[in-house]
């Protein structure tokens, strides 16, 4: 009995041996599945004038260039009636995963190639000597305008138009306005562009990064003060008195007596930072509290690579 036992154990091995070098004979042969189309880029083959431009641009800036919401269209099958399916792809700006999207965005698209280069040349001269690597975006979607829509129970109704949007895979900038504008105007409305990249990009770091600055306000935020003014200046006075230089708002409306958010206190300062000097904190404040923290958001600023 014994030795049917040992017979057993041993065919039972060669077996085992003779799977496993099967499976590592098979692993040989497996044909790598291709990469993932980058739907950002151009076409690689493509030679018409947009193309070229937006593979100048990632070629010289390290980031994308989009005139169109849509990465892809693709036909993926044919229906038993003969009708093309497809598969299309947008680019969602504010998409965040772990956050329900309270706005929609429709673009107007700029088609002229003069136009598209004059856009394209204003990011690059205006925007990007800036911007560290840290701090541009995947890509951009440069268009002629932005609407936003604001969620409401099923539906979207319109809320205003946008100059800028910025989110993880693209950051859209509604363009239309730079083309009759004067050199002057041009660095006013870059400047207030880069205080918006800069700000949505301060907001989303990690909070023991952020810790130094919103420690000076802790306590204060989204809480009610004891008075309740009756206007936005006595109310903006209050809001300083504790070092704020934004009310807390909610679709837009101010609620006098509260004390902003941790996101609108950061968003305001950064954009401080990022529009004015040191003098003019000092001038127009004169508030110990708002110099501390502004000078240490701009260490923050400073430490991301923001280039003034």
């Amino acid at each position: 009995m014994k030795k049917y036992k040992t017979l057993e154990i041993l065919v039972y091995c060669c077996f085992i041996s003779l799977s496993l070098f099967s499976c590592g004979d098979k692993e040989d042969y497996i044909t790598p599945e291709a990469p993932a189309k980058n739907y950002f880029a151009a076409y690689a083959n493509a030679t018409d004038d947009e193309s070229l431009l937006r593979k100048e641009f990632y070629k010289n800036n390290g980031c994308y260039l989009l005139f169109n919401d849509t990465l892809r269209h693709d036909s993926i099958g044919v229906k038993p009636n003969g009708e093309i399916t497809y598969q299309t792809e947008t680019i969602d700006v504010p998409y965040i995963m772990s956050s329900q999207a309270y706005f929609a965005y429709k673009y107007t698209y700029i088609k002229d190639i003069e136009k598209q280069k004059a856009a394209a040349n204003f990011i690059e001269n205006n925007i990007l000597p800036h911007l560290s690597a840290k701090l541009r975006p995947y890509s951009w979607l440069l268009v002629n305008s932005i609407t936003k829509y604001a969620a409401n129970d099923n539906s979207y109704s319109y809320d205003s138009e946008q100059t800028s949007v910025v989110g993880n895979r693209a950051t859209a900038i509604g363009i239309q306005d730079i083309f009759d504008m004067d050199e002057s105007d041009i660095q006013l409305f870059a400047k207030d562009l880069c205080a918006s990249i800069v700000a949505d990009k301060v907001s989303s770091l990690e909070a023991s990064i952020i810790a130094p600055f919103t420690k000076f306000s802790d306590s204060f935020y989204e809480t009610t003060s004891q008075t309740t003014p009756s206007d936005n200046e006595s109310n903006m006075e209050l809001m300083q008195e504790s070092g704020f230089i934004c009310p807390y708002t909610i679709s837009g409306i101010v609620f006098y007596g509260y004390y902003p958010s941790k996101v609108e206190d950061i968003k305001a300062f950064a954009k401080l930072v990022v529009e004015n000097d040191e003098q003019y904190v000092r001038d127009t404040y004169n508030n110990e509290i708002i110099l501390q923290k502004y000078m240490v958001m701009k260490n923050i600023i400073l430490s991301l690579g923001y280039k003034f």
